[in-house]
């Protein structure tokens, strides 16, 4: 279990970026987020790799969720209850969802005032955002809890998000989402689909 431990991606995780970045690689990005934990910001380094010019900005609230004394513990061995030092999971989600707030609805804003002739074209605008399962779990979870966003028809919230799965949401003017896609790993070799251990429910 890693949570906030900044650690590095394996080959296995390098592997499983690259593929995303192919997966990837017809999307024009105009911007790209990311967690501040090197493995998050690796990741979207690859994926950025084939897409040049694309800025990227690393944010400390896209970590993943702070799992105090059971971070670098194996998910067999921790205990049945978070620890105290854990960051409660109300925090947590609190944490995800002002980032969505400031961040990506801000940006949609900016991007309706400050570009009408691409709003006139209809055109859309692709952000990439890197972070973490528990994170894009929870963030997911509470979007569709609040009725901020729906889930697009045929689309399943299938519990947890996997390592370098791929999920997709449309947003319109208005700051409505839909989740087009969920922890897609359609991209990834059958030995690369990884459960997150990071995903934790209490």
């Amino acid at each position: 279990m890693q949570g906030q431990l900044d650690t590095k991606l394996n080959a296995a995780g390098i592997e499983q970026a690259r593929l995303a970045a192919s997966a990837l690689e017809e999307v024009p990005f105009q911007k790209a987020f990311s967690s501040d934990l090197d493995r998050a910001a690796k990741t979207a380094d690859i994926i950025l790799q084939k897409h040049p010019g694309v800025p990227l900005d690393k944010h400390e609230a896209l970590r993943e969720r702070n799992l105090g004394d059971w971070q670098g513990q194996k998910l067999e061995g921790r205990s049945s209850t978070a620890p105290w030092n854990a960051e409660q999971l109300n925090d947590f989600n609190l944490r995800a969802e002002r980032w969505w707030n400031s961040i990506i609805l801000t940006y949609v804003e900016s991007l309706v005032r400050e570009d009408p002739m691409h709003r006139k074209a209809d055109l859309p605008a692709n952000v990439l955002v890197v972070s973490h399962g528990g994170y894009i779990s929870r963030l997911i979870a509470n979007l569709l809890g609040s009725g901020k966003m729906k889930c697009a028809e045929g689309v399943v919230v299938h519990g947890k998000c996997r390592n370098a799965s791929i999920s997709v949401i449309d947003i319109l003017e208005s700051g409505e989402a839909a989740l087009v896609s969920y922890s897609d790993t359609t991209h990834l070799k059958v030995d690369l689909v990884q459960t997150n251990a990071d995903v934790i429910d209490q």
